[in-house]
């Protein structure tokens, strides 16, 4: 008598659909759609906060200020990261992902009553904390999916994953720009707290669904390192080298868009006055502008990113190898910003921007 034998799984629809870009085994399509769909809610809702912030900050005190947050912010991470990475090894990973999302979601909503009631400071506050929710938030999806996913599946999977989050950053740019020309600006606030409830929710399904994938790992494993982010790097000399080298990237980077940011909001006051508007008026054009400009900006770095990661990224690896793909973005930068230099128009600052910009993503 012939042994019974498990009949193989058979490729579902989105199987199938993702098949042509990467190895998907049967079954492994719905969740991975799932995820790439989290992913591109969670970088909608950013880049839509993201243009929101733009305006808030350049409108209440220029690009100076915009710098000056930015080092506030730094600082500011030295005591956030050892507090996160106490809590992220106390708590399981959904109740952190949980915890830390509905946290958000409800600072949205102070801060979208804070621009109601035209509360002073609101404009660096909001910069501070777009920032922190970038560097939580997103780690957390990523720490997320490579805890449900094995090692052999995140080689396959993640680049699916990976497009869905370039997607979303070209999607948050869009929806905002297309927004903004109905909305006041901080009404887009409430777009990304819709977004990132989306986001949650559809969190909570995956874990539901992926519970059994995370079996390669302790129950409750914690989601960083106990030893803390800090004490990782200065006991490794490669990541020692890597932070350097982030530093110096951010540095140049932060130079540009202060550029980027004194002349924009510069053309901003100047049309304002052109228009002969003066208080409320002129602050509420002078947002409107900003806020159109980023999100016409932020859409195209996005756009060029996703042209990078399909048709260049692969080949420049393949034939030229990681050591000379790190100095293409030195390069380019450096011939960009050489000629800024001498032509300090918008066009050309913004031409700038994005080519650094989406070489860097």
């Amino acid at each position: 008598m012939a042994a019974n034998h498990p009949r193989p799984r058979q490729p579902r629809l989105l199987d199938r659909v993702f098949a042509p870009f990467t190895v998907v085994n049967p079954g492994e399509g719905a969740d991975a759609a799932l995820l790439t769909l989290s992913v591109f809610l969670l970088l909608t809702s950013y880049y839509v906060l993201k243009v929101v912030r733009e305006p808030l900050i350049l409108s209440a005190g220029g690009a100076e200020l915009k710098s000056y947050t930015s080092a506030a912010q730094a600082v500011l991470f030295l005591f956030l990261v050892p507090a996160y990475g106490w809590l992220a090894n106390r708590v399981d990973r959904m109740r952190l992902i949980g915890t830390v999302t509905v946290f958000f979601i409800a600072n949205i909503g102070v801060f979208y009553l804070m621009a109601v009631a035209s509360t002073p400071g609101l404009g660096i506050a909001f910069f501070v904390w777009v920032g922190i929710f970038n560097m939580m938030i997103v780690a957390q999806f990523w720490s997320l999916a490579n805890d449900v996913y094995t090692p052999e599946q995140g080689k396959r999977l993640f680049a699916i994953l990976g497009f869905g989050q370039t997607m979303g950053a070209v999607f948050g740019g869009f929806i905002s720009r297309v927004l903004i020309e109905r909305l006041r600006v901080y009404d887009l606030m409430l777009v990304a707290a819709a977004m990132l409830l989306a986001y949650l929710l559809l969190v909570l399904v995956v874990n539901r669904r992926m519970r059994h994938a995370a079996q390669h790992r302790p129950a409750g494993a914690p989601m960083v390192d106990r030893r803390g982010g800090f004490a990782m790097i200065m006991q490794s000399r490669y990541l020692l080298l890597v932070a350097l080298l982030l530093w110096i990237l951010n540095f140049a980077n932060t130079n540009g868009e202060f550029i980027l940011g004194r002349v924009v909001t510069g053309m901003a006051n100047d049309a304002a006055a052109a228009g002969h508007l003066a208080g409320k008026a002129s602050d509420e054009f002078v947002k409107h502008a900003i806020g159109a400009f980023y999100a016409d900006y932020f859409t195209w770095v996005n756009v060029v990113t996703a042209l990078i990661q399909i048709f260049l990224v692969a080949r420049i690896m393949r034939r030229f190898g990681v050591q000379t793909a790190l100095y293409v973005l030195p390069v380019v930068a450096l011939g960009a910003y050489g000629i800024v230099a001498f032509l300090p128009l918008l066009a050309l600052i913004r031409a700038a921007k994005i080519s650094e910009n989406s070489l860097d993503y």
